[in-house]
C-alpha cells in the first residue's frame, strides 16, 4: 500500500459498512474504482464520519476487506450519540472530522454533505484543491434526517459553493442542485459492474420474485404485502436489513415471503441466479428521496426480467426488459408470468458503457483533473 494520497474521499457510508457488507453503494463503487484507476499514482484516503470511540471495538473490519488501494482514515469522538435521536449524531460529530484530515495536496471528493460545516472544511477551501460533490439521495427530503434539516441546508450551501464540479444520480438530485443554483450540475445517473453479474438461472420451485435492498419506508407494503396473499403459487424472496420495524411482522407473516436478512454484496450475484424476476416493489411520490434505483441496473445484468413502480427514472435508464407498472397492476403481471412458468427466460443484453460504473469513475477523475487513470 503507498504512503502517497492521489485523492481524498468522504464517503457517505463509513468503511465499517463499505468492508463488512461489501462496497455495493455508489459511493462504495465509485471509491473501489478510483483504487483501480489510481493505482501507481498514490491511494484514495477514505475518510469516514467520526465515529463514538466507545464503539470502536464493533467497529473492526479485516484489511483483506478493504477497497485495493484506498486506505481508510479511521476518526473517532470522545461523546456518545444519544439513543433517542441517533441521526443527531452527524451534527454532534462535526468537531472531530479535522483529526484524520491529510496533507491536502491532492483533489477531494465528497458525498457526505455534512462535511461542508465540519472542522475540516476551512482547511478544505483554503487548501485551492478541486473539490467534486457526488450527490446521492437528496437527504432534505429524507424521512431519516428531518431533525436536522436545518443543519443540511447549511452544509449543502457550503457545498454547492465551492465544489469544482457538481454531479446527480438521479433528477430529483439535479433538482437539488439547482436549487443551490448549480445550473451546471453533470447527470450522472447509478450503473453497475456488469461483469460481476452472470446471466444464468439456478431457480426452481414455483415462480420467484426476488427483491435485494434495505427493507424500509421506500418500500410499498402494502403492495407487497397484497401481492403475497393474491399470488399465494408464487414465491416472494427479500434479500436486506430491515430499517423500519412495521414492515416485519406484516411480511414475516405471509407464508410465500423468505426474509433472508442482510446479504453481503459479494453474495449478490449467486443470488440473483435463483430468482426469476427483479422486483422494485417502491413507493412512488411520498417515499421517493430523490436518488436512482442500483439495483434496475444489476438485476438486468443479471438477466433478470424487472417489474417496477413507477418511480423517478425508471423509464428513462436505457434499460430493455424493464415493466414500468403502477402498484395496481402488478399482481396482475406477475401472475401472468407465472401462468407462462414457473421458470422465465433470461433477457441478456449487452448494458452500454455508460452504465458502467468504471465510465462513471473516469468521467469524474477527468473533471477533478486526474484523467488519464490507468
Amino acid at each position: 500500500m503507498t504512503d502517497t494520497t492521489a485523492l481524498v474521499a468522504f464517503p457517505m457510508h463509513g468503511q465499517h459498512k463499505l468492508s463488512n457488507e461489501g462496497y455495493r453503494t455508489r459511493d462504495g463503487h465509485m471509491i473501489e474504482w478510483f483504487g483501480k484507476k489510481l493505482e501507481g499514482r498514490g491511494a484514495v484516503s477514505v475518510l469516514s464520519r467520526p465515529e463514538p470511540l466507545a464503539f470502536r471495538p464493533m467497529r473492526r473490519y479485516s484489511t483483506e476487506s478493504v477497497a485495493t488501494n484506498t486506505t481508510p482514515k479511521p476518526t473517532f469522538d470522545w461523546r456518545l450519540p444519544d439513543p433517542r435521536d441517533r441521526q443527531r449524531w452527524w451534527v454532534t460529530s462535526l468537531g472531530s472530522y479535522k483529526r484524520a484530515l491529510p496533507s491536502l495536496e491532492t483533489p477531494l471528493i465528497t458525498w457526505n454533505p455534512f462535511l461542508g460545516i465540519s472542522s475540516a472544511w476551512e482547511a478544505i477551501v483554503d487548501s485551492g484543491q478541486p473539490v467534486a460533490l457526488d450527490l446521492l439521495d437528496d437527504w432534505t427530503i429524507h424521512y431519516a434526517f428531518a431533525g436536522v434539516r436545518a443543519e443540511l441546508d447549511r452544509a449543502y450551501r457550503a457545498l454547492f459553493e465551492h465544489a469544482t464540479v457538481v454531479t446527480a444520480n438521479a433528477e430529483g438530485t439535479v433538482e437539488l442542485a439547482k436549487r443551490f443554483g448549480r445550473d451546471d450540475v453533470v447527470f450522472l445517473p447509478n450503473g453497475c459492474d456488469p461483469e460481476r453479474f452472470q446471466a444464468t438461472s439456478r431457480a426452481d420451485g414455483p415462480l420467484t420474485v426476488g427483491y435485494v435492498g434495505k427493507i424500509g419506508k421506500r418500500l410499498d407494503l402494502d403492495l407487497i404485502v397484497d401481492s403475497a396473499k393474491s399470488l399465494p403459487h408464487v414465491s416472494f424472496v427479500f434479500a436486506g436489513p430491515i430499517l423500519d420495524r412495521e414492515y416485519r411482522a406484516p411480511m414475516a407473516a405471509q407464508e410465500n415471503i423468505t426474509l433472508l436478512g442482510d446479504v453481503h454484496y459479494d453474495d449478490v450475484p449467486e443470488l440473483l441466479t435463483t430468482f426469476d424476476v427483479g422486483w422494485v416493489p417502491h413507493r412512488v411520490g411520498e417515499g421517493e428521496v430523490g436518488g436512482d434505483v442500483i439495483k434496475t441496473y444489476e438485476y438486468r445484468a443479471a438477466g433478470l426480467p424487472v417489474l417496477s413502480t413507477p418511480v423517478a427514472g425508471a423509464t428513462s435508464r436505457g434499460l430493455d426488459a424493464v415493466a414500468v407498472l403502477e402498484p395496481g397492476d402488478h399482481i396482475g403481471w406477475t401472475a401472468e408470468q407465472a401462468s407462462a412458468g414457473p421458470r422465465l427466460d433470461r433477457v441478456v443484453t449487452e448494458l452500454p458503457a455508460e452504465v458502467k460504473w468504471e465510465t462513471k469513475a473516469d468521467l469524474i477523475l477527468e473533471r477533478l483533473g486526474l484523467g488519464g487513470a490507468s
